[in-house]
C-alpha cells in the first residue's frame, strides 16, 4: 500500500471528516478531543511516543459510534446517562474491527463518571485515558458553545465527581504549560496532531483495518446492507484479477470499493432502510452520497482511488450521476467498480427487495450492456464467471456477516449492564 501514498496521516484524515458528516456539530470534534488528551498524556510524562500515537488515534475516533441525532443532542448537552449506545457501538467496532482493539475499552467508559469506577473491573491505564477522553470532551463542547477556556476551568472546579481530582489536575498542568485554548483557537493544534502522527510506523495492512473498520460502520447501520461494501470489494477483485489487471491497479480497486459508500454515513437511516420506493425528495437525498463521499476523499487519497469511489454510479452513455460522464472519460477500474457495485445490490437484500435470482441479475447486467450503460467486457466476464464470483463472495461475507451479529448481541447485553451501574 506504501506505493498508494496511503499513510496514517491521510487514513485518519478520511475517517475524521467521515465522522464529520455525522452531524454539522461535530465537525472536527474528534480531532479537537485527541489533542486535549495528546497534551495531558505529555504532560504527565507517563506515555511513550507509540501509546500516545495510538491514543490519539482512539481519541480522534471516540464518537465513531455516533449514528442518531437525539443521541448526539444528549452528547451535546452532556447528558451521560443517554449516551451509552455510541460508547458501547464505538467500542464494539474498536474491538473486532480496528488494530487498536486492546484499547477498546477506553471508547466503552469514555461517558463514565470517576464515581462509577468503583462499580467496574477496568485497568488502571484504560480508566486513566477514558477520563482524559471525558473530560477532554467536555472541555471542547463548552469552548465550542461559546465558554472561554477559563470559564471552561471554572467550572471543572465543581466536576470532581465526574473526573476525579488527578484528571483535572493534569489538565490544569497542560494547560499551563502550553495556551490549549489558544492552539484549537488558532488551528496549530493540527500541525501538532500531523506532525506527531507522520512518525508512526504502521504497516499497510494495519492503515487498511482502519479503512475497514469506517467502511463496515457505515454498513452496519442497516442490517440489510451489512455486507454491501464487502460483497463490492470481493466482486471488483475477481473481475479485475480475471480480467489480468495489475497489482496496483488492483490494490486501487480495493481502496475505492471499499471508500465508494462512505459518503452514507450523512445519510438518513429512515432513507436507508425505507421498505418501499422512495420519493423524488428522498431518491435526491441518497443521491447525495455521492457528493459527500467526494467531499470526504478529495485530496486525501490518490486521484485514481478517489475517481473509482466517486464514480461508481456513471454509466457509459452519460446517463449517470454526478457528473453525467461518458465512455471516454472512465476507466477500467472505474467500470469495473461500476459493474460490481450493481451486482453486490442486485444479489443482495435490501430493505426493499428480497435478494434477486442468478437468472435475474443475469438478465439485469445483460441489458444494462445491451442498452450501453456498463463495460461490454466486464459484464461478459462477470456473466461467464458468475457462480465463481458470487461464491468467492460468499466466503469473504462470511466473517462480516458473523461480526454484525455478535456486535449485536453483545451491544444488548452491555447496555443492560451498563445501565444498572449508574
Amino acid at each position: 500500500m506504501k506505493r498508494l501514498n496511503l499513510t496514517i496521516g491521510r487514513v485518519m484524515s478520511v475517517m475524521l471528516r467521515a465522522l464529520d458528516q455525522i452531524d454539522v456539530r461535530l465537525v472536527d470534534h474528534g480531532h479537537r478531543v485527541a489533542y486535549i488528551v495528546y497534551k495531558m498524556m505529555q504532560a504527565s510524562g507517563a506515555y511513550s511516543l507509540r501509546e500516545m500515537q495510538e491514543l490519539v488515534i482512539v481519541s480522534s475516533l471516540h464518537d465513531i459510534g455516533a449514528y442518531k441525532t437525539e443521541e448526539i443532542n444528549n452528547m451535546l448537552r452532556f447528558e451521560s446517562d443517554d449516551v451509552f449506545d455510541h460508547s458501547i457501538y464505538g467500542y464494539l467496532f474498536m474491538k473486532y474491527m480496528s488494530p487498536l482493539s486492546n484499547w477498546a475499552e477506553v471508547i466503552l467508559y469514555h461517558h463514565f463518571n470517576d464515581n462509577h469506577y468503583e462499580k467496574v473491573n477496568a485497568e488502571k491505564r484504560i480508566r486513566d485515558i477514558a477520563v482524559m477522553i471525558h473530560l477532554a470532551d467536555r472541555m471542547d463542547i463548552l469552548m465550542q458553545s461559546s465558554q472561554s477556556l477559563q470559564q471552561a476551568m471554572d467550572d471543572l472546579d465543581h466536576q470532581e465527581y465526574r473526573f476525579g481530582r488527578d484528571a483535572i489536575s493534569l489538565f490544569k498542568k497542560a494547560n499551563k504549560q502550553i495556551d490549549l485554548g489558544e492552539c484549537i483557537k488558532n488551528g496549530s493544534y493540527l500541525g501538532e496532531l500531523k506532525e506527531m502522527l507522520k512518525h508512526a510506523d504502521f504497516s499497510g495492512e494495519t492503515m487498511m483495518k482502519f479503512i475497514h473498520m469506517i467502511a463496515y460502520s457505515i454498513d452496519f447501520r442497516s442490517e440489510t446492507t451489512v455486507t454491501h461494501v464487502v460483497s463490492t470489494v470481493s466482486i471488483s477483485l475477481e473481475l479485475g484479477r480475471l480480467m489480468g489487471l495489475e497489482e496496483e491497479d488492483l490494490e486501487k480497486i480495493e481502496l475505492g470499493a471499499y471508500l465508494h459508500d462512505i459518503g452514507k454515513i450523512a445519510t438518513p437511516l429512515e432513507i436507508l432502510e425505507k421498505p418501499g420506493g422512495l420519493t423524488q425528495e428522498e431518491m435526491r437525498i441518497m443521491r447525495e452520497h455521492i457528493e459527500i463521499t467526494g467531499d470526504i476523499l478529495k485530496g486525501r487519497v490518490q486521484d485514481e482511488i478517489y475517481q473509482v469511489a466517486y464514480r461508481h454510479h456513471e454509466k457509459l452513455d452519460g446517463r449517470g450521476y454526478p457528473l453525467k460522464l461518458k465512455a471516454d472519460q472512465l476507466t477500467m477500474n472505474d467500470r469495473i467498480v461500476a459493474v460490481s457495485d450493481m451486482m453486490s445490490a442486485l444479489a443482495g437484500k435490501r430493505s426493499y427487495k428480497e435478494s434477486f435470482s442468478k437468472e435475474v441479475v443475469i438478465d439485469i447486467l445483460q441489458r444494462q450492456m445491451d442498452s450501453g450503460k456498463l463495460d461490454q467486457s466486464v459484464i461478459e466476464t462477470a456473466i461467464s464467471n458468475y457462480d465463481f464470483i458470487m461464491e468467492c463472495c460468499r466466503i469473504n461475507t462470511l466473517r462480516i456477516t458473523e461480526i454484525y451479529h455478535k456486535i449485536k448481541s453483545e451491544f444488548k447485553v452491555i447496555k443492560m449492564e451498563m445501565l444498572g451501574l449508574i
